[in-house]
């Protein structure tokens, strides 16, 4: 027993070290990995520039002859500073709905203010969708019938890359839809010359002209691709003014809109989406109704 207490001792040491939490490790064990799960896909060099690709269990069969899936693509929030693909709140319900449902679901990473700024990040998610456009035949996907999904300031870069904005460089093929989950920022120059929080200022600067060049509501000046705007109702910023807005500027530009004002926060906008409630049930028949 003297001679086993050192060597556990040292594999606790070399555990610890490696700063890996016991969530991480098990996750990185292949028997933990979920099988239909394809994760850390390069699409531009930078190391954050990846992203993960949930597949239906028919398309990871590699049956030949079956269907092509429609694709969900997915940009994560956290204040254009934070955030990560792989969050749980953020992923889980929604790769296992529409999974069940034939959708090959993509979360996508990209990088991060201050390292980049704004119109970087959009471009970012433009290459992004690029690469699954180029790619969806490896994942048995259709690229014809993409919906692009964002929440928080991913709501915002949908929002902002849909409008098709002149500094986007190599712009992707058409997709489908547009789905903003929450986003406080369509009219940014608006937003800035109010009371705001002041992460605001350390992510848009002072530059009026900046703010226009991603101001969604600036941005818009021709029709989108379908487009949903989901916003919370009991936030004190009020989202859905802006929201509601954005969409009626979109529809009279011959947009296809639609708009789901809910009683639920902000966070729960995100991870209550996927799970068995009316929310997904909406959310999911405008999905439908658009892949045609």
């Amino acid at each position: 027993m003297k001679r086993i207490a050192p060597l556990i001792t040292f594999c606790l040491l070399v555990f610890f070290n490696t700063q890996t939490s016991y969530a991480n490790f098990f996750q990185n064990l292949e028997i933990f990995r979920p099988k239909n799960t394809i994760r850390n896909i390069a699409y531009g060099p930078d190391t954050l520039q990846k992203l993960d690709v949930y597949l239906p269990k028919s398309n990871h069969s590699n049956l030949k002859n079956q269907k092509l899936a429609p694709i969900l693509m997915i940009v994560h929030g956290g204040a254009w500073r934070i955030g990560d693909k792989s969050h749980q709140g953020l992923i889980r319900p929604k790769a296992a709905y529409w999974n069940q449902r034939g959708w090959v679901v993509i979360s996508v990473n990209y990088r991060l203010v201050p390292k980049v700024t704004v119109q970087q990040q959009t471009q970012d998610i433009a290459d992004a969708l690029s690469y699954v456009q180029k790619n969806a035949s490896h994942w048995q996907a259709d690229n014809h019938k993409i919906v692009i999904m964002g929440h928080s300031a991913g709501a915002h870069l949908v929002t902002l890359l849909s409008t098709h904005p002149d500094w986007i460089s190599n712009f992707p093929q058409p997709w489908k839809a547009t789905i903003a989950l929450d986003s406080a920022v369509y009219d940014l120059e608006t937003l800035m010359s109010r009371p705001h929080a002041q992460f605001y200022d350390r992510v848009f600067g002072a530059s009026k002209e900046n703010w226009r060049l991603v101001s969604p509501k600036v941005q818009l000046k021709h029709s989108l691709p379908a487009f949903l705007a989901v916003c919370s109702t009991i936030r004190p910023d009020q989202p859905c003014i802006q929201a509601h807005s954005f969409i009626e500027q979109a529809k009279a530009l011959g947009t296809t809109t639609a708009y789901l004002p809910l009683p639920l926060s902000h966070a729960e906008i995100n991870r209550n989406l996927g799970q068995n409630n009316d929310y997904t049930r909406q959310v999911n028949q405008f999905m439908q109704q658009h892949l045609k």
